[in-house]
């Protein structure tokens, strides 16, 4: 066993020497951290899947419920997954194809045609390279409530199903008053 003796100012000079290079270590292990992370988050999982000759979307089984104000995302998936950036992508009232609420077509959102009362409330939820295909809808109104159809379409296939919209409106107790004569009248008032 080897035992070195320091003076107090040998000690301390060794010490911030190996202080320094233990900080610098620490920085470029942290900085190839930074960059591992920063690469797993930018490469993907998975290569993406080439689209199959025939598809199938998945929704929820039952309603979609949320409250007016709020925003909601109305969920909708290709089965199997794969990228669906090259297709077409229709969110429509069931009663509206010609006026989708949003139309994907050539790898972009279209402004035309489109269903007005969703200009600037609709957006793809995300993940459409993943098969998610999912509508989100900001600001719901009680008119907003109903039947949504979403259709994909590829060169050879296209697809579509139903997810259906309810919504509920918060507001505060009813306030009961009595009138002259003993009839009671209810008012309803919503915040």
């Amino acid at each position: 066993m080897y035992l070195q003796c320091f003076s107090l100012s040998q000690a301390t000079e060794h010490l911030n020497r190996d202080n320094v290079i233990l900080m610098s270590f620490i920085f470029h292990a942290g900085l190839c951290l930074r960059v591992l992370i920063l690469v797993a988050l930018t490469v993907p999982i998975r290569a993406a899947q080439p689209a199959p000759e025939t598809f199938t979307l998945t929704v929820p089984d039952g309603p979609t419920t949320t409250l007016s104000g709020s925003s909601v995302s109305l969920l909708c998936q290709v089965s199997p997954l794969f990228n669906v950036e090259p297709m077409e992508v229709c969110w429509y009232r069931s009663s509206n194809f010609h006026s989708p609420a949003l139309l994907y077509k050539d790898h972009k959102i279209q402004e035309a045609p489109v269903d007005l009362r969703y200009k600037g409330r609709v957006s793809l939820t995300g993940g459409l390279e993943r098969g998610n295909v999912s509508l989100t809808l900001e600001r719901v109104t009680l008119e907003d409530k109903g039947e949504y159809v979403c259709q994909v379409t590829s060169e050879q296939w296209y697809e579509k199903a139903s997810v259906f919209l309810t919504v509920n409106v918060t507001g505060s107790e009813p306030v009961l008053s009595e009138a002259r004569g003993g009839q009671v009248h209810q008012m309803v008032t919503t915040t």
